[in-house]
């Protein structure tokens, strides 16, 4: 099957809006002049930022995250009954834009059998969960949306041609209302003879994963995607802080882009547990701030991992398995500013 390349545009452009020019009033011009940079610094600030996250943002649509409230800066189990169910283990979330449609990673005992479930709010109900349409049984998981709905990553194992690796795949559909398509793998840079695993996307469109690829600092670095203009899609190691002699795993991206949450092995300093969650932010300088151990609000004794964010920015999801049970916590991404205090 042919892999799928994926170009800069497909991925988000990024590139900002434009105002539009000015008049010849002063007041106008003062405005646009010096008023106007005052408030977009202030909305950039960090106090800029928790005000924000603070303001009502839009309106949740009918029956988004199963109807439930909403969580406070305390994280809690997630969707008791639903997802995190007696005699099943669940990993990565995934949810459509608007928080109407859920496909997630689901497992027996220490990660084997590895399926993506389904389930959607329609006709004012959540239908029943079901095997993915487009799953074949390859050990498949960690299930992403786009930022339109109408594509849905994931990761599955490559056994063919003598290969026996985790790599990306995609499936597409026109609307909610149409199929999925056969699942192909994304082509170079993303996927390599390597391990891929928990892909992840910025609002821009850029992406984020973990490798065992060639040229590495650790067992398992992060990389993200950029491009330049007239070139293929790149990807970059993220480096130091972030990659070290240490594995680092499962990113997760804010929608902004500047609040990284990843996990990482015992041996790394700070790591309590059998992983812990770590999270750093962009410092402004097209690197990330040292990354700072979740705490114990975050991590138990046990294994942390499955980080993502929703796409409306509203909530941070992570799963914690105890070697017994594997279930999903979530937590409103509020919580996540006080560790910007103590960020470097």
């Amino acid at each position: 099957m042919p892999a799928v390349n994926l170009s800069s545009a497909e991925l988000g452009s990024g590139a900002p809006k434009r105002w539009p020019q000015s008049g010849v009033l002063p007041v106008v011009v003062f405005l646009l002049d010096v008023c106007l940079p005052i408030a977009l610094c202030f909305a950039a600030s960090p106090a800029g930022r928790i005000k924000n996250a603070a303001s009502s943002p839009v309106p949740l649509a009918p029956g988004a995250y199963f109807g439930l409230k909403l969580p406070g800066e305390t994280p809690e189990l997630f969707a008791p009954g639903i997802i995190s169910i007696p005699g099943r283990n669940v990993g990565h979330l995934a949810f459509s834009p608007d928080a109407t449609e859920c496909y997630f990673s689901a497992f027996d005992g220490i990660w084997t059998n590895n399926r993506i479930l389904f389930t959607r709010y329609e006709n004012g109900a959540w239908t029943p969960q079901t095997l993915a349409t487009f799953a074949d049984g390859r050990q498949e998981g960690e299930p992403l949306f786009s930022k339109d709905g109408d594509t849905l990553y994931f990761t599955a194992q490559n056994t063919s041609g003598g290969r026996s690796d985790t790599d990306f795949w995609m499936v597409q559909r026109a609307s909610r209302e149409q199929e999925w398509s056969k699942p192909q793998p994304l082509a170079a840079p993303l996927n390599s003879p390597k391990d891929e695993w928990s892909l992840a996307q910025a609002a821009d469109g850029t992406m984020y994963f973990a490798s065992n690829r060639d040229g590495g600092l650790g067992g398992m670095d992060i990389y993200r995607t950029f491009s330049k203009p007239g070139e293929p899609l790149q990807v970059e190691n993220l480096g130091p802080p972030v990659n070290s002699e240490f594995k680092s795993v499962d990113p997760a991206i804010s929608p902004d882009g500047h609040t990284l949450v990843f996990y990482s092995e015992p041996k790394r300093p700070g790591v309590t547990h059998d992983s812990d969650l770590f999270i750093c932010f962009d410092n402004g300088h097209g690197g990330w701030t040292a990354p700072v151990n979740m705490g114990e609000e975050f991590n138990k004794p046990g294994h942390q991992g499955s980080p993502s964010f929703s796409q409306d920015g509203r909530v941070f999801f992570f799963s914690r398995f105890d070697w017994k049970k594997c279930d999903v916590y979530w937590v409103s991404t509020t919580a996540l500013e006080r560790f910007r205090k103590v960020s470097h």
